[in-house]
């Protein structure tokens, strides 16, 4: 592993040490999944699922994920997913997909959605985007991910992605932890990012902040990701949304994203479907109270 790079999530299973609360998750949440009914997931709301990585061993479970989820739900771009909130439109179930850091196998992410007609919103760090030295990428994989060296995408390859009916989004210039930063820092990494995406894009609307609770946000940062011209803003905290009493206006709408581990157990994954659908509330659709 120290002269390659990753290609597989047993591969990053391997590198990470398992431990007891980790294995006592896994059989709560299997406890917790029998008890699910999947009846919920009938439930008009809008669901937004979001991955990191598709490496060669998640393509298939992937793939049946996307079967699963097909007969359920109408599968939408993240854009749609949006206005679906904001004007309550909410008629049906409905799921989109997003991915945060671009790693290069999320090309394979994108062909599998292509096949079931699912177009998603990719989240990318502009200042990793070509980037091919392995010492480099090793250390920001080892420094700011927690992760081992893997590979992203290159600026050819973020074109492909549009042409496929793909959107566009920012993480930041570098994965930056918002909440650790100036509000001048955060300012100009806004500004810096939305510049470089609108330039090599054409166009960028969305915005997820890197590590995604709300822990690693804050109002500064939430107001500087409007003020350099991004419409929408994603946590990375759990549920779905629901019409809204009346229509939002998108800087008062907090995404909430469900992440999604296709090396995970598929009850798993469809537990926290299963349970955000059940739990979906109004509140889902702001910031909390207390967000500062």
């Amino acid at each position: 592993m120290d002269d390659k790079f990753i290609t597989k999530y047993q591969e990053l299973q391997h590198s990470k040490k398992r431990t007891v609360r980790g294995m006592v998750r896994d059989v709560a949440l299997t406890g917790l999944a029998l008890g699910a009914s999947e009846k919920y997931l009938d439930k008009p709301r809008v669901q937004f699922l979001y991955i990191h990585h598709i490496f060669k061993d998640e393509e298939k479970p992937f793939d049946l994920l996307l079967k699963k989820l097909g007969r359920q739900h109408e599968f939408i771009s993240y854009n749609d997913a949006v206005e679906k909130v904001l004007s309550g439109t909410i008629d049906r179930p409905y799921i989109t997909f997003s991915s945060d850091d671009g790693l290069k196998n999320n090309l394979k992410a994108a062909e599998i959605m292509n096949e079931y007609g699912a177009k998603g919103c990719f989240f990318i760090n502009p200042g990793i985007v070509g980037v091919t030295d392995f010492e480099r990428l090793k250390r920001y994989c080892t420094e700011i991910l927690d992760f081992p060296a893997a590979e992203f995408l290159t600026w050819e390859e973020v074109g492909q992605l549009q042409k496929w009916g793909h959107e566009i989004g920012s993480h930041t210039m570098m994965h930056m932890n918002i909440a650790k930063a100036s509000a001048k820092e955060i300012a100009d990494d806004m500004a810096e990012t939305f510049s470089i995406l609108k330039d090599r894009c054409g166009t960028v609307k969305h915005f997820a902040f890197p590590f995604g609770r709300f822990f690693h946000f804050s109002e500064t940062g939430r107001k500087a990701v409007f003020d350099a011209g991004f419409t929408t803003c994603a946590t990375a905290e759990r549920g779905c949304h629901i019409n809204p009493e009346a229509p939002m206006n998108a800087a008062d709408l907090c995404i909430r994203r469900d992440h999604t581990v296709l090396g995970w157990d598929m009850r798993h994954i469809l537990y926290f479907l299963i349970n955000n659908a059940k739990r979906a509330s109004l509140i889902n659709n702001f910031y909390p109270a207390d967000f500062k």
